[in-house]
């Protein structure tokens, strides 16, 4: 008689996610990987990608490639809602998924510190999103910035101001540098 098969159900392709997706191999499970996105993202180098020194493909792969070789693993692109513990069920915007094991790897989120009203000011940098919109913001200001000729207003237009001294504020400080004297030699 056939053993019925384990389902596992991971939230998340982050580093978590995706180490535990490709290093757990059992014959009698089932493992389903469900993402928001389908893609997994390269969240040291965002930096990069804010201040266009990287394009978002150079950080991103997609998460199907990446776990291609893992037989009895299906990948879902869906938002999860919440979570039926006695049930043992994961509620998604799509779907609804049954599990034996779950095992939770979210990743994280910007933190305001109890402030945020802070957050239309100064946004996180932990989604391609969040890159791509600090790249746009601090681009078209120095565009805006070349054509004007009154040197207070280009000096507010060029001011950036980086919230953050941990590994990601001080790439990310030394990158806006790096991004004035490689695109707008006339402001450095």
């Amino acid at each position: 008689m056939e053993r019925p098969q384990k389902k596992i159900v991971v939230v998340g392709a982050g580093f978590g996610g995706l180490t535990f997706c490709r290093h757990f191999a059992h014959p009698a499970a089932e493992v389903t990987l469900v993402d928001r996105t389908n893609h997994h993202l390269f969240q040291p180098l965002l930096y990069q990608v804010a201040m266009a020194g990287l394009s978002a493909p150079d950080i991103a792969q997609p998460i199907r490639s990446i776990v291609s070789q893992r037989p009895r693993l299906e990948v879902l692109m869906d938002e999860v809602l919440g979570f039926d513990l006695a049930s043992r069920r994961v509620i998604c915007r799509e779907n609804r998924l049954d599990y034996d094991f779950l095992v939770l790897a979210f990743g994280s989120l910007t933190s305001y510190f109890a402030h945020p009203e802070w957050e239309q000011f100064a946004p996180g940098l932990k989604t391609l999103d969040d890159a791509l919109l600090i790249r746009r913001n601090v681009l078209l200001a120095f565009e805006r910035a070349e054509n004007l000729r009154n040197p207070e207003e280009q000096a507010r237009l060029m001011t950036i101001v980086v919230v953050g001294g941990g590994p990601t504020g001080v790439e990310l400080a030394g990158a806006c540098a790096g991004t004035v004297y490689a695109y707008f030699p006339r402001f450095s």
